[in-house]
């Protein structure tokens, strides 16, 4: 139930990206949604739930961006990755320190990405600047906080049981039946 949860709240973060954040690809004040729910994922989630939700948002990303097919998937399985090594890493999990940890990988992950593209196809990309990559890594940090918080409470409602145990419980002595 958790997976569809997140593929659900993952869909719509990607719609609300593209279409009210994002006028286009490289607009300069669109917060990646997406790349905190990765971040998410990576960080509090499991390795085979995690990807069986990465993979539609990956999906979903690259048809509503309009962008060079795959761009979106490969920042995603790679943000999560290198986010999933690094918090490996880490001898603390705190959100004080995942909070620099997301923002610095998205750069990391963005820069590696553009990189990659650029020599695949050299000319087809925007030009890349540091002052609106920062930017984004800005806004992605504001996001990540109220956006995890927000995962949290998908999650714990996910795990909430629909027919607790309390309620299924069985009395194991008969009231009117006679020794």
């Amino acid at each position: 139930m958790m997976v569809l949860h997140f593929i659900v709240v993952g869909v719509v973060l990607a719609i609300l990206q593209t279409t009210v954040c994002m006028r286009t690809p490289v607009s300069l004040i669109a917060p990646d949604f997406y790349y905190v729910l990765v971040a998410y994922l990576a960080l509090r989630l499991d390795v085979l739930r995690s990807l069986i939700i990465l993979l539609p948002l990956a999906c979903v990303l690259d048809v509503l961006s309009g962008t060079i097919l795959g761009t979106y998937a490969l920042i995603c399985f790679s943000g999560y990755f290198f986010l999933r090594q690094l918090a490996n890493q880490l001898p603390l999990n705190q959100m004080v320190y995942h909070l620099p940890l997301i923002s610095l990988s998205f750069l990391v992950v963005s820069w590696a990405v553009y990189l990659l593209l650029e020599v695949i196809q050299p000319g087809q990309q925007a030009a890349w600047s540091w002052w609106k990559m920062l930017l984004r890594m800005l806004l992605v940090a504001l996001c990540s906080y109220p956006l995890f918080l927000f995962f949290d409470l998908i999650q714990k409602y996910s795990q909430r049981s629909f027919l607790s145990l309390s309620k299924l419980r069985l009395r194991t002595d008969n009231r009117r039946r006679r020794i």
